[in-house]
């Protein structure tokens, strides 16, 4: 069986080259996000002839994996895992799995994996100049919201350093507390605890962020980080919703200050939120990265 180790921010020296070897544009392989969402999913890790596996805990409290990293071969990999499984008493789930990554799979498991797309963990990515520059006719309403914020307000945009951060989680309670919570619901609560992870540790997990500055005070905010060598991913993005335009330039800007190096950001998925889906298609997105889940169908 595999021993698997939590994942702690000293374990970035080692994960990472896996992570930044790939050439996943999916959100699921940054450390960042591993790390900051530990409370949540608490991912843990095994090494395995030179292959990474990445286990966490789903929302009804199961296991399940991404696929391996590595040089490894895929059969030989996945068999590996069903024995680990198999010895535990538990069903192999693997998510975040793409149609193309299923093909392969099924080529080696013929009939002995299950594929199930999930859309509300689609990754939507954008061609960063798309972001930067707004054009054509379907971005015209971005257009208009940043230039109606330019003529209105007085704005800086300004780097994400330690002397500002807890200006940015004052940010984030205002946002939070405009927004209604279904009882029992703790996102808000999870979301608030990888903040601070992340900020807590910002520098150490090369994060990069900026925040807009009006009269004075931050009025939104946003973080990420390298994800490929083509692709960025925005991990956080927040602002005063009573400031109007706030989030069409802090996008603009940050995609503009952080992101022109790299050919594609990744803006992470909308969760199944019709608000939150509504807002990232109306960015028109140039890859909408189908992802799902596959489980073993063979028992034991």
């Amino acid at each position: 069986m595999f021993d698997f180790k939590a994942v702690e921010l000293s374990d970035k020296a080692v994960l990472s080259p896996f992570l930044e070897e790939n050439t996943y544009q999916n959100c699921d392989f940054s450390f960042s996000n591993i790390f900051c969402w530990q409370n949540k999913y608490h991912t843990s890790y095994a090494l395995y002839e030179g292959c990474l596996f990445l286990r966490f805990t789903t929302s009804s409290q199961d296991n399940g994996y991404l696929m391996p990293l590595g040089r490894c071969p895929t059969k030989k990999v996945i068999e590996r895992l069903i024995r680990h499984t198999q010895n535990i008493g538990e069903p192999l789930r693997l998510y975040a799995v793409y149609p193309s990554v299923f093909e392969k799979l099924d080529a080696a498991f013929p009939a002995q994996f299950m594929y199930c797309a999930d859309p509300d963990l689609f990754d939507y990515i954008y061609k960063s100049e798309d972001l930067i520059f707004l054009k054509g006719k379907k971005l015209q309403p971005k257009r208009n919201h940043i230039n109606k914020f330019r003529k209105t307000y007085d704005f800086e945009y300004l780097p994400i350093t330690s002397n500002i951060i807890p200006q940015c989680i004052d940010l984030y309670d205002q946002w939070s507390a405009n927004h209604d919570q279904i009882p029992g619901d703790k996102s808000l609560e999870e979301e608030r605890v990888a903040m601070l992870r992340a900020f807590e540790n910002f520098e150490a997990l090369a994060l990069k962020g900026g925040v807009i500055v009006v009269e004075g005070k931050i009025v939104a905010y946003s973080y990420g980080q390298q994800l490929t060598q083509d692709t960025f991913v925005v991990h956080a993005e927040k602002a005063l919703v009573d400031i109007q335009g706030s989030y069409a330039i802090m996008n603009q800007q940050f995609a503009a200050h952080e992101c022109s190096s790299y050919a594609y950001v990744n803006r992470e998925e909308d969760l199944g939120l019709p608000s939150l889906r509504q807002a990232k298609l109306s960015y028109q997105p140039s890859i909408l990265l189908e992802k799902g889940q596959a489980a073993y169908m063979i028992k034991i």
